[in-house]
């Protein structure tokens, strides 16, 4: 495989009020260590534009091992584990450049694009032999995320905003991980329990993000979502994600949490239970 590293030091505005590096961050160190990964063998950003086509993500899979705090020094390291007509799936893997603990780990399944078309096209021989110079290998797909949301589900409405787009004019795909946990924290918090940004010990911690993406939202853009829990345990639990525009789809999440910092609350419990 050809293997790339990035090399990332976490700012103050990348993490939460919990002093953690946040997920949209996370994200996005990961979308920027995929691009300078296909810079370094021949395919910048300004390769694809005069071709006229991109990469943009269908899935992204993220499982956060411990969390990185304030001036950490990170190294990503990523590869491309296959590649099939029109996708591509690249690895992730973060750690401390000191000491080398590992901080999480991951991937994203890319689909190649042809703009003015609209349309999923075959990525160029030559760049699927950059991206994989030992052999092209095909691998199996994880399964689609399928779910249908129960009577009891939490349903909520948003804007999109001018801040949130990129620089393809749609929803940043980092972004997403915003919206699925603010709709969580609404959720549980309309449910009866609400979350402390002061605390400092008991808390819940993401455990992992899978993000399946459909169609791109954009400027203006009334979003419909809906969250709710699918398997609550005693001290974690599993919540489903839904986001749509006028019905159709744009994205289906699943993500895994864990109440950190003895047993989880009471209210916390019922507040899942109402959510199932």
């Amino acid at each position: 495989m050809r293997l790339h590293t990035g090399h990332y030091r976490v700012n103050l505005f990348d993490v939460d009020a919990f002093g953690d590096l946040s997920s949209t961050a996370l994200l996005r160190f990961l979308q920027q260590t995929a691009s300078d990964a296909s810079a370094a063998v021949g395919y910048d950003v300004e390769w694809y534009e005069r071709h006229g086509t991109l990469w943009v993500i269908r899935r992204t899979v993220v499982e956060v091992i411990q969390p990185a705090r304030y001036r950490d020094r990170l190294a990503i390291a990523t590869w491309v584990s296959d590649i099939r007509r029109v996708r591509s799936q690249r690895e992730y893997e973060v750690r401390q450049s000191d000491g080398d603990a590992l901080i999480a780990r991951g991937w994203t399944d890319w689909v190649y694009i042809d703009i003015a078309r609209g349309r999923p096209i075959q990525a160029p021989r030559e760049m699927c032999r950059a991206l994989m110079p030992e052999g092209v290998v095909v691998q199996p797909r994880e399964p689609r995320l399928v779910g249908t949301s129960p009577a009891t589900a939490f349903r909520a409405d948003r804007r999109v905003e001018f801040a949130e787009l990129d620089s393809v004019a749609h929803v940043n795909n980092a972004n997403y991980a915003r919206y699925i946990e603010q709709d969580l924290w609404d959720a549980l918090g309309a449910a009866g329990w609400s979350i402390d940004p002061t605390a400092n010990r008991e808390r819940l911690r993401l455990q992992r993000h899978d993000l399946e993406y459909f169609e791109s939202a954009q400027y203006g853009d009334r979003l419909q979502s809906t969250t709710w829990v699918t398997d609550h345990r005693d001290d974690s639990f599993t919540c489903e994600h839904l986001l749509t525009r006028d019905s159709a789809r744009i994205l289906h999440a699943r993500s895994d949490w864990r109440w950190d910092g003895g047993e989880m609350p009471a209210r916390l419990s019922r507040a899942l239970d109402a959510l199932c």
